[in-house]
């Protein structure tokens, strides 16, 4: 059994990095929005739009803007206004999204 001492320890181990990780996670954890991420990552180089997503995916406007806001929030991607059109890329400049990123190039290879 652990001592007061140690449960204080590992409360204290348990930080913003686990709630990001698992936000991380929970976006994944849908098909359609790993998909999306796929098909930010394979068009990187290009601004994404949510029209054509919305095409790709075979749903509605609305219905893929809410599956980029949950990838948005997670910080795996990022908006870009372009006038009245919202676009979205990859946005790798944070850890987990870089190792997340990782993963994904390695299973696809």
């Amino acid at each position: 059994m652990l001592t007061k001492t140690q449960v204080e320890k590992i409360q204290k181990k348990s930080s913003s990095k686990d709630n990001a990780l698992s936000t991380t996670f929970n976006a994944l954890s849908d098909p359609g929005r790993l998909q999306i991420l796929k098909i930010l990552l394979e068009y990187r180089d290009k601004d994404i739009c949510v029209s054509d997503i919305a095409n790709i995916l075979g749903v509605s406007v609305p219905a893929a803007s809410r599956q980029l806001k949950i990838l948005e929030l997670s910080e795996l991607i990022e908006k870009i206004r372009h006038g009245q059109t919202t676009c979205f890329r990859v946005k790798g400049d944070n850890q987990i999204s870089k190792l997340i990123i990782d993963v994904l190039k390695r299973v696809e290879a």
